[in-house]
């Protein structure tokens, strides 16, 4: 009996599950709860690039060669063992026959004038390393700097996008609504729909410049950093700009771009003097000793070569020509840097003038002008497109807005960047 019963209810479960399954199979399945997007401050993302830049990493290896080269600026010449062995044959036959033997040490003397002249261009080469590491580091860093604040701006510049298309969407809703009553023309739903297509299409473009400008930060970041995340952060305030003439001054003293050539400068001038030393013949003292049958013989001997053919002038017209250009890299370098800074300042000053603009009146004057033009609209006073125009408008003076905020921070980090001040400390 109870086998009879565990056999009908097992059939009604059977039959129920066959019953439900359409319903079952009805259910979307659930979908997947997407990640919170990681927000990063500029410290966390000048951290990764501090560690992980390819650039820095690229310099400090060049330094250690650089390094490596000093070790072999101060070795000394290593002497030289020769051995020879043979056959001894006496013309008389007397004595006999028998075996010879040869034993040459050689050590070669290299001059103090020329061991001093090539330690110092390799110290020199160390120098020039150490600033082009540091060149490095800086350039990277205010990139850094540069590419999370531009982040930020292209972000910014995706919110105002997205809500210009939630504020057509709602406008549409309106327009369709009086189109459907007979209270406006028919135009006026094609020409809100229009609009509402082109924001979409402007919404998507700054979501392409967000991922742009995110993937710059992540090579700067040697692709350390999240695939997807966000800055975390506002632009600084304003600052006001120290006079210029002390700025060119500290920037012509610690820039290490001149640095550099200043290093280059002084190791082809020692490897001038090098190459002069090199004129006087570098003797080579051998000790020798050669043994046969009825005699051995020692010698010591000193050979040294004869300048006649060549006396280096090309090696030395060479290095003086290496100084000549690096002398006329210095002046254009300095040339570049000044050119740069004055561009920085102006394109500071210009900035700043844009963003007083846009504070002092015209920004709230573009919302007023929207909210009067769209409650106007609301009554029927104006038509649809005078909202359009209005609400276009301030979507350009917002942009425009910050776009200025950002020329005057880049142009800012330009300036810091200039006078090689440290991009990876808080300020």
């Amino acid at each position: 009996m109870s086998g009879l019963l565990q056999g009908i209810l097992t059939t009604l479960s059977l039959a129920g599950l066959c019953l439900a399954w359409p319903a079952l199979a009805a259910v979307p399945p659930a979908k997947p709860v997407p990640a919170p997007v990681q927000r990063l401050t500029l410290a966390e993302v000048l951290a990764a690039v501090q560690t992980h830049n390819p650039e820095i990493a690229l310099a400090a290896q060049q330094r250690a060669v650089a390094a490596a080269e000093t070790r072999i600026a101060g070795a000394y010449p290593n002497p030289e063992l020769a051995v020879g062995a043979g056959r001894w044959q006496p013309r008389s036959g007397l004595p006999p026959a028998g075996s010879a033997q040869q034993l040459m040490l050689s050590q070669p003397v290299e001059l103090p004038a020329v061991r001093e002249a090539r330690t110092r261009a390799a110290g020199f080469g160390v120098a020039a390393a150490d600033a082009y590491v540091q060149a490095a580091r800086i350039d990277a860093g205010f990139e850094a700097r540069a590419a999370f604040y531009q982040l930020l701006r292209r972000q910014e510049e995706a919110r105002l996008a997205a809500e210009n298309v939630t504020l057509l969407t709602d406008i549409l809703g309106r327009v369709r609504s009086r189109v459907d009553a007979g209270e406006a023309p028919r135009f006026e739903l094609v020409r809100a729909e229009s609009e509402l297509l082109s924001a979409r299409t402007l919404a998507d473009a700054a979501s392409l410049l967000v991922d742009e400008a995110r993937g710059l930060l992540r090579r700067l970041a040697g692709n350390a950093l999240p695939l997807q995340f966000e800055a975390g952060g506002k632009l600084p305030a304003a600052t006001v700009l120290p006079d210029i003439t002390l700025v060119q001054a500290r920037m012509l003293d610690a820039n290490p771009r001149l640095r550099t050539l200043s290093a280059e400068y002084d190791r082809m001038r020692a490897r001038l003097d090098q190459e002069r030393a090199l004129r006087v013949p570098q003797p080579v003292i051998s000790l020798s000793q050669n043994q046969d049958p009825e005699i051995r013989q020692t010698m010591l001997g000193v050979s040294l070569p004869l300048p006649l053919w060549n006396r280096r002038e090309g090696q030395i017209a060479q290095a003086q020509a290496g100084i000549d250009l690096t002398l006329t890299q210095v002046e254009a370098q300095r040339a570049q840097l000044l050119r740069e800074l004055d561009a920085a300042y102006s394109r500071a000053s210009i900035a700043q003038r844009q963003v007083e603009t846009f504070e002092g009146g015209l920004l709230k004057s573009a919302e007023a002008a929207l909210r009067v033009a769209e409650a106007a609209w609301r009554f029927g006073e104006r038509s649809f497109l005078e909202v359009l125009d209005a609400q276009r408008t301030l979507r350009g003076v917002r942009k425009d807005y910050i776009q200025a905020r950002f020329d005057r921070h880049a142009a800012g980090i330009e300036i810091e960047r200039l006078q090689a001040q440290d991009p990876f400390s808080e300020r």
